[in-house]
């Protein structure tokens, strides 16, 4: 056991000296957790005889742009404390990446830090957003645009939850230099599944489990004034033109089309899982592929990125 955990340490350390073709390939070997992605880059999760560590990665070249320490106080053993990681990358400003790492004790965040690839440095900040703001905890709940950090977040206080224990959900906002915090509530009468940005404009998409499955797209008009318009809806009982099975039939939202009134779903009768789109304009579904085929069922969209990493502190 002693000779295999030198061993291990030994691999660990020369892993820093190799070019990035064989640091991509010793990767694939060892224990690497995929936690978020943004804009086609990858931001993994490992851990080092020296502590955990974050590795900022473009599938795509197969380039490491970033090994950044993680701090101790990131990890998260309690299963009471909630930890969500953010990848902040926008192709239009290649030189530049930032990493939000925000823990939460599932009433109050408790430490939000953002790394910034400008300076190499973790950075504290204070949520403005308000007490009991908390961030839900999935990855399709945030996305990154125009250098600000959008999150689906709700009301942690016990009395803003409605009879039918639905809670006072919105959407939070933050640059990644901690100057402009903002919460835009969402529509009263809705309960976003995730948010998205298609053709220049934030989306809410709410899709209530079980039932018909009932979809609803909003599109927020106004940052400042908060004003939402429905945009469209349908169900899958309408679009299969039959009801749907009860306890043997679901359905999941899975992305927006960046550029058409497309939307990406899955699921199916147990144990079928399938990937299909529905155009928002000709109200058609299409079946693009059975996910048992590929053994997928819970997946993300990828949209290759392939600009040239140069760090905006480079010589």
């Amino acid at each position: 056991m002693e000779k295999r955990r030198r061993k291990e340490e030994e691999e660990e350390q020369a892993v820093e000296g190799l070019p990035n073709d064989l640091v991509w390939e010793f990767l694939s070997r060892v224990l690497y957790q995929s936690l978020c992605r943004s804009n086609g880059i990858l931001l993994c999760h490992g851990m080092r005889a020296d502590g955990a560590q974050y590795i900022v990665c473009n599938p795509a070249t197969e380039e490491i742009w970033a090994v950044i320490p993680a701090p101790d106080r990131h990890e998260t053993p309690h299963p009471l404390v909630y930890r969500t990681i953010c990848l902040c990358f926008d192709p239009v400003v290649p030189s530049r990446f930032a990493v939000f790492v925000i823990i939460d004790n599932g009433r109050d965040i408790t430490i939000m830090e953002v790394y910034s690839s400008d300076t190499g440095e973790w950075t504290s900040m204070s949520s403005p957003w308000g007490h009991r703001i908390v961030l839900y905890n999935y990855e399709p709940g945030y996305f990154f645009l125009n250098g600000t950090l959008h999150s689906d977040a709700y009301d942690s206080r016990v009395e803003t939850f409605d009879s039918n224990g639905k809670s006072i959900n919105m959407v939070v906002t933050v640059d990644t230099g901690g100057n402009t915090w903002r919460t835009t509530p969402q529509p009263p009468i809705a309960q976003f599944t995730s948010i998205g940005f298609s053709q220049g404009r934030l989306h809410g998409i709410e899709m209530e489990d079980g039932g018909g499955y009932r979809i609803s797209v909003w599109i927020l008009e106004d940052y400042a004034s908060g004003q939402w318009t429905l945009k469209h809806t349908t169900s899958m009982q309408e679009l299969l033109g039959r009801p749907c099975i009860n306890n043997k039939e679901c359905y999941a939202f899975v992305a927006l089309h960046p550029e058409r009134n497309l939307i990406f779903l899955n699921g199916g009768v147990e144990p079928e899982h399938t990937l299909m789109s529905y155009d928002m304009d000709t109200q058609k579904l299409h079946v693009i592929c059975n996910l048992e085929d590929y053994e997928m069922q819970d997946f993300r969209p990828y949209i290759p990125c392939f600009v040239e990493w140069r760090p905006s502190n480079a010589p």
